[in-house]
């Protein structure tokens, strides 16, 4: 048996993968195995559940440190000590990897103190008192005669102090030569870098060894081989994968769960319809949602969801209005858990809970993000710290990051490096991204020390790193969590556990996901400025579903801001459909995801009439007429089963399922079961058969109809926002994305379509993020500009509570104190001084004098009457659009067509607006950026040059015909006239230029 070894999840210490280590145990016949990760548990359940399936006993343990180099190990004997096993690894990381022998709980555990160093017997009356006969010293695989003498030193004193020994061996990679992979590994976790020789030097024979060798190796200590088999035999712990860990939600005058969730659904539906009358339909819906909820035992677990979401809503804080398909429940509506009436939107429970198959119902609740944590702190207060945590993550190497960190490590300079690395694509493997590129096959095959690189970037692939935290999981449990999975410190208040998402399942904990959603912080913003801007009180809630404005900015693709609906092939398709109804929206956020995209252009040609709507047969027209006959919703497969063949809709969630799993023997064993139930019904077997095929087919593609109203439900109320408030939406919406160039850029581009005003960053009038002007118009932050941060942007705001800057002096003289020279340059270039009517360049060169003035004279009396070299020189024009852009991201004050459109009308076009003329001739006016002349094949001159407004730029082309021509008018960093034909070429708009001059302004 091997008694002591360490997986990838020791982090950064051993390159033995779990299921490897398993699987060769099973080919070496062994019939018990441990796993003892140092300091935690975080791989145990995974070990116990590969164990199981290679039919090995599983012996969960743990290797922890008495001091820095003298482990033990400890193997847990029974269920109760493995709960010990728990408590002691959350112990070890609640204390930095110290723990006291004092506050051991020792029950049912056995130590195997490893002599790593000549320390050990120090401890040994104290390890001898907590654990007697459970103590071990151990001998180790004679490999060296140093070896040999420590374990004979060993063997004296266990005879001298009588305790047992046993043969260890410490396993850290499976096989001889993995031994290179955790040196790289180590290497990579000091940082070192290593040289071919200092690897070759690597002899430390931690590999799994075959038993017989082992056994010779270990032949002077019979006793120590047969005591491995003794602890096997005495460690046996059995894992329970089918109980749920369910909390208990304490309900008024303990009446049950049960009775308390039938009670408040009752007022909550006639809160929902605003009627005591309520429709026997809804009525039946939630009688039968209530018996499966409590036939399952879940009647707790909707009360806890409905007890957290509703101290959300009492605070004011913004909850989603569902995700997934718990918005197929009436009981989540009526509890005010979602916000979508699942019979108004024809949406099924069976989606979400149903009692064929016993699953864990998974509510996924969306926050607004800047305030998910109270509702989190809200969760622990209630069922107590030890009771909620959140889900450890790990991160590991990817096929870029494993690059780049065994180059470093094998000393690959920077620049080689980040050459090789762009042509990594990070969603492939190392291995996908070889065999698609060339050019890295024969970067690989011409340098022997890139081949090298790569061939060890693929072992370390995969392998866990880092701890991280999940970003949505939050565990809530009845049992003390260290009872089920060890925990550790997290970056809040709140524990973390030691186990996956995926681990905490299979064990029966309940994980729910808190999600922290941007948009619905944004939503929350918007409302709140509509309130104070126009005194009017918006509840989302009862906002016309009919909004013919909201859906005439959806039609025309101008979504840039709205949740799911901003890229840009999803504002094409949103074109092509001419969105005119809710329902509009729910299919398109269905459909534009891999795979249902191939039916996108279909569902356009027959809603636009285009195509004849086609049903494989006439019982399907009520299932599929509001989706052209098209299956989009994974619900609409379940209703035709449930048409087709009689299935109940439960059957029908189990046969989705079975499809998307695509088992071969499943799939024929449900036609059989499908096409016989549907001939009973009274179809043919031809018309059954191609019935099957057809669900079959779609039933990868469908999507969870649920989901896809409730998030749309976010979009149209966003839509809805933007349509009617445009410059409270745009404000918010470029206020969330500060920090972000090309977003805030995006906004930007954004407000001057709308006609919304963009003014300049002022030292005297901007915040630190956007605000409102006259109700129209947006004042830019200080926050938008590079180098200035939060506590920068506060500072200048706390001056100016003093009263306004009243002149340049002024500014300098108050700001002395905490202004550094960056920043105050970058408030210049970014125009954020202009007012105080000087040239940027005076206000540069004064700066200096100033201060100086000012060591002589610290009082300021005299700020006004300071003489200024008041210089009207300035920077060239180009230089300021630079640094303007260089400061802000984006042109705000500087570009040249601005001051040009103050004083000009014309027919022209400018290059923004350049997309609405295409494959026409047109006068564009803008300016030159760059040009380059290139050499044609034919070997003819030729230029390619970027012209640009102050919201985007253009590609011109000047093909050889015509530069010979007008090659004398091409000069960079001028306004121009440019005559010429907008074409597109590869997927990109291009100005082919016939004719150009330049501006004067």
């Amino acid at each position: 048996t091997q008694l002591y070894s360490k997986s990838v999840y020791s982090l950064l210490k051993s390159s033995l993968k779990i299921e490897g280590y398993v699987e060769k145990a099973s080919q070496y016949n062994m019939k018990s195995l441990a796993l003892t990760d140092e300091n935690n548990v975080y791989g145990l359940i995974k070990f116990y559940q590969s164990c199981q399936k290679h039919q090995i006993k599983p012996i969960l343990g743990l290797t922890i440190y008495l001091e820095p180099d003298l482990p033990i190990v400890l193997l847990a004997k029974s269920n109760a000590g493995y709960k010990n096993i728990l408590r002691i690894s959350t112990e070890v990381q609640l204390n930095n990897g110290q723990i006291s022998l004092e506050n051991f709980i020792v029950n049912d555990i056995i130590c195997l103190l490893t002599t790593a160093n000549n320390r050990f017997h120090l401890y040994l009356n104290q390890l001898k008192n907590l654990f007697n006969h459970d103590l071990y010293l151990s001998i180790f695989p004679e490999f060296t005669e140093n070896i040999r003498a420590n374990n004979n030193m060993v063997f004296t004193v266990g005879q001298k102090h009588s305790v047992d020994i046993v043969a260890l061996h410490e396993v850290k990679y499976l096989n001889k030569e993995d031994a290179k992979t955790l040196r790289y590994l180590e290497a990579i976790s000091k940082g070192e870098v290593l040289s071919t020789n200092s690897i070759d030097l690597f002899t430390t024979q931690q590999y799994f060894i075959e038993p017989g060798n082992y056994i010779k190796l270990c032949a002077n200590y019979r006793v120590a081989i047969e005591n491995t088999n003794k602890i096997a035999e005495m460690c046996n712990v059995t894992l329970d994968f089918t109980k749920f860990h369910l909390p208990k939600f304490k309900t008024p005058n303990d009446i049950t769960s049960s009775d308390y969730l039938k009670a408040i659904c009752k007022v909550g539906l006639e809160k929902r319809l605003n009627t005591k009358q309520v429709p026997s339909v809804y009525l039946e819906r939630l009688k039968y949602e209530l018996t499966v909820i409590e036939q399952m035992n879940f009647s707790d677990y909707f009360l806890i969801v409905y007890d957290f979401v509703k101290f959300a809503k009492n605070n004011q804080i913004y909850v989603g209005p569902g995700r997934g398909s718990s918005a197929g429940s009436l009981v989540s509506y009526v509890l005010g858990i979602t916000n979508v009436d699942p019979l108004a939107y024809d949406l099924l429970f069976e989606r979400f809970l149903n009692p064929g198959r016993v699953t864990m119902p998974d509510i996924d609740l969306d926050f607004q993000d800047d305030r998910r944590d109270e509702v989190i702190k809200y969760v622990q207060q209630k069922y107590g710290v030890n009771h909620v945590a959140h889900i450890i993550a790990f991160g590991t190497f990817q096929s870029r990051s494993s690059v780049k960190e065994i180059g470093k490590v094998m000393g690959i300079q920077d620049f080689r490096l980040n050459e090789i690395i762009k042509l990594i694509d990070s969603r492939l493997s190392i291995s996908e991204n070889i065999n698609k590129s060339e050019e890295l096959q024969k970067i690989i095959n011409d340098y022997k020390e890139i081949g090298n690189l790569f061939e060890m970037a693929k072992k370390v692939e995969n392998i866990p790193r880092n701890t991280t935290t999940h970003a949505a999981g939050i565990i809530i449990c009845e049992e003390a969590l260290r009872e089920l999975t060890g925990l550790q410190p997290s970056l809040d208040d709140v524990y973390q556990t030691q186990f996956e998402a995926k681990d905490l399942e299979n064990l029966g904990l309940l994980k729910m996901d808190f999600l922290g959603i941007r948009n619905l912080s944004a939503i929350n913003d918007i409302i709140k400025l509509i309130e104070k801007n126009h005194q009017i009180s918006i509840n989302l809630n009862n906002i016309p579903i009919d909004d013919q404005k909201t859906y005439r900015l959806i039609a025309k693709g101008e979504t840039t801001g709205i949740f799911q609906l901003e890229s840009p092939g999803m504002r094409r398709v949103l074109q092509d459909i001419n969105v005119h109804s809710f329902e509009d929206i729910v299919a398109v956020n269905a459909l534009y995801r891999p795979g249902p995209m191939d039916n996108i252009p279909i569902f356009v040609e027959r809603k636009n009439r285009k195509k004849k709507v086609d049903y494989l047969h006439p019982d399907l027209i009520p299932i599929l007429e509001s989706t052209y006959g098209i299956i989009v919703y994974q619900e609409q497969i379940m209703k035709i089963a449930q048409k087709i063949a009689g299935y109940s809709l439960a059957e029908a969630d189990l046969l989705l399922r079975a499809i998307r799993k695509k088992h071969k023997e499943v799939l024929e064993k449900e036609r059989n079961i499908f096409v016989g139930k549907a001939m009973n019904n009274g179809y043919d077997e031809a018309t059954s058969e191609k019935l099957y095929d057809y669900i079959v087919k779609f039933g990868d593609y469908g999507f969870n109809r649920s989901h896809s109203v409730a998030y749309s439900l976010i979009s149209y109320q966003m839509a809805y926002l933007k349509a009617n408030y445009i410059v409270e939406f745009m404000v918010v919406m470029l206020s969330s994305v500060l920090g972000s160039e090309s977003q805030t850029n995006r906004y930007i581009t954004d407000c001057k379509r709308y006609g919304i005003k963009i003014l300049p960053i002022s030292i005297n009038k901007s915040y630190n993020y956007h605000s409102i002007e006259n109700n129209s118009s947006i004042r830019i932050a200080f926050l938008t500009i590079k180098g200035i941060g939060q506590n920068s942007g506060e500072l200048l705001l706390n001056e100016r509570n003093n009263g306004p800057y009243k002149s340049y002096s002024d500014f300098v003289f108050r700001t002395r104190a905490f202004l550094k020279q960056n920043i105050f340059e970058a408030l210049v270039y970014a125009g954020a001084l202009d007012e105080f009517q000087m040239t940027k360049k005076a206000m540069i060169d004064n700066y200096h004098k100033i201060l100086d003035l000012y060591r002589f004279n610290p009082s300021g009396y005299f700020t006004d009457k300071i003489e200024l070299n008041a210089t009207t020189e300035e920077f060239p024009t180009f230089e300021l659009m630079k640094k303007e852009k260089e400061y802000l991201g984006f042109y705000l004050t500087t570009h040249p067509v601005r001051k040009y459109l103050e004083h000009n009308n014309g027919n022209w076009v400018l290059p923004s607006q350049t997309l609405k003329f295409m494959n026409k001739n047109i006068e564009v006016i803008g300016f030159v950026e760059s040009i380059n002349i290139i050499m044609t094949k034919a070997g003819q001159e030729m230029a390619v040059m970027t012209i640009s407004d102050d919201i985007t730029e253009i590609s011109g082309v000047v093909f050889p015909n015509d530069y010979e021509r007008i090659k004398h008018d091409l000069m960079p960093e001028v306004l121009v006239k440019a005559v010429g034909v907008i074409q597109e070429r590869n997927g990109k708009v291009q100005l082919v230029i016939s004719d150009i001059k330049s501006i004067n302004i």
